[in-house]
């Protein structure tokens, strides 16, 4: 018995293979993160399967189906049509033994002309397919928006938490030297309390930070469709962004009003909505279909004609007005596309000129950036020529300044790429060529 129950689930897990066509029932474990991650890696996953974007991968499956089913509407029919019947003729024949009356038939059935409203579908089905693509596609660059802000924020928490770690390095020792003043006297004891409070401090902000370096790997792990996968370490990105001009707002107009995703996918919906109300309008037009029967019969009677051809011609004479209705019906949608067609012209020219003014901002305080950093950067010179002569000691504070520097300047390089990428994603990855900036040998663009 064992033995063949064994038989049996061997030859079941067969079949159910072979139905499957050999796809393993458990889906494979993703693929892990190379190491060090970088940018491009990552934004290569934009658009891989992920809840943010399946949506629309149901939205351009469901028009295709609905092209698929606008098309079956004109296309050729073929059908058998079976009958097993026995009959007993009345009294009054000859032979009033029971018989059998069995029939088999073949039908084939075209549509031939329905004055417009298969073809009126059809189009309506194809500007609904474009639509759905048009809305993966701005899913995508949103994603991508996404993906790189999510990857920035590791960096910078990587490095805050490094300019953190300096920061308690540095309190600790200046609390260390008072300490030890105060076992001399010369130091009292709210002096010693106070920089123990603001030790505590720092020491808050480290712990903060290192939770934010794991609270951004598990957000960027989590997007990448990688959940639990943290990546250990990032490549810093050489971004070219920051080495372009800034087109002018126009031509970025101009630009997005033809070249955005969304404005292209509510330009398509509108014209399958008008589409409709051509087929809503041509439903109560005539119809015509051409049909082709071919039969085989047990019993020959007068009746059983082998072959028939015929042209059918059905014409509407009442519809009770439910043409009327389901014209209004598609114009309402018609008239409901155009307003929010119209309102994402309005909302488009308005986040294109809040990118603007914001790359403006960021240029101008980028310089500001670049200008604290050379700063920091010579006082932390002259701090460690000074402490090696002994005649100050706050090399470690120096430091400090100069990690938030180049921290900030590092914010403002990732603001500014990601804005970039958004203005991207308003014009349809068809954003204009940009002329290059003056940039300095290390590759940044700075100014006069």
């Amino acid at each position: 018995m064992r033995i063949a129950g064994f038989v049996t689930v061997r030859l079941v897990s067969g079949i159910l293979l072979l139905a499957l066509g050999g796809v393993p029932l458990l889906a494979a474990e993703p693929e892990s993160l190379p190491e060090p991650l970088t940018l491009e890696y990552a934004l290569s996953l934009a658009d891989t399967a992920h809840p943010s974007v399946q949506s629309q991968k149901a939205a351009q499956a469901r028009t295709e189906a609905e092209l698929k089913s606008a098309e079956a509407n004109d296309a050729l029919s073929v059908s058998i049509e079976g009958r097993a019947r026995w009959v007993q003729p009345p009294s009054i024949a000859e032979d009033d033994t029971v018989t059998d009356d069995h029939k088999l038939s073949l039908f084939v059935r075209k549509p031939l002309y329905d004055f417009g409203y298969t073809e009126a579908q059809r189009r309506a089905a194809m500007q609904s397919e474009a639509g759905s693509e048009k809305r993966y596609e701005a899913a995508v660059l949103q994603r991508r928006v996404t993906i790189m802000r999510a990857f920035f924020d590791v960096l910078l928490a990587d490095m805050t938490y490094a300019k953190n770690n300096e920061a308690l390095a540095v309190s600790y020792i200046a609390l260390d030297r008072l300490r030890n003043r105060q076992e001399m006297g010369q130091a009292s004891d709210i002096e010693v309390f106070k920089l123990e409070s603001e030790y505590q401090s720092v020491r808050t902000q480290l712990n903060l930070s290192e939770a934010r370096q794991r609270a951004t790997r598990a957000r960027l792990a989590n997007l990448l469709n990688r959940p639990g996968m943290l990546p250990s370490k990032l490549q810093r990105p050489d971004l070219g962004t920051h080495r372009r001009k800034v087109p002018e707002y126009e031509k970025l107009v101009a630009v997005a009003l033809k070249q955005n995703p969304e404005i292209q996918a509510l330009e398509s919906e509108l014209a399958a909505a008008q589409q409709r109300v051509q087929a809503a309008r041509s439903s109560g037009s005539p119809r015509i279909d051409g049909e082709l029967e071919a039969s085989d019969y047990s019993r020959e009677l007068g009746s059983s004609d082998r072959w028939r051809a015929g042209v059918y011609l059905e014409i509407p004479l009442y519809t009770g007005g439910r043409v009327d209705a389901a014209v209004a019906a598609k114009r309402a949608d018609v008239y409901e596309i155009q307003a929010s067609l119209e309102q994402a012209r309005y909302t488009l020219r308005q986040r294109v000129l809040d990118l603007w003014l914001e790359l403006q901002s960021l240029k101008l305080k980028r310089e500001k950036a670049y200008s604290e950093q050379d700063y920091r950067d010579l006082y932390l010179d002259r701090s460690r020529a000074n402490y090696e002569m002994e005649f100050k000691a706050d090399l470690g504070d120096a430091m400090v300044r100069l990690s938030e520097a180049q921290l900030e300047l590092a914010r403002n390089n990732y603001d500014y790429a990601i804005a970039w990428e958004r203005l991207r994603a308003l014009t349809g990855d068809q954003l204009l060529e940009a002329d290059k900036a003056d940039v300095g040998e290390d590759g940044t663009e700075r100014s006069g």
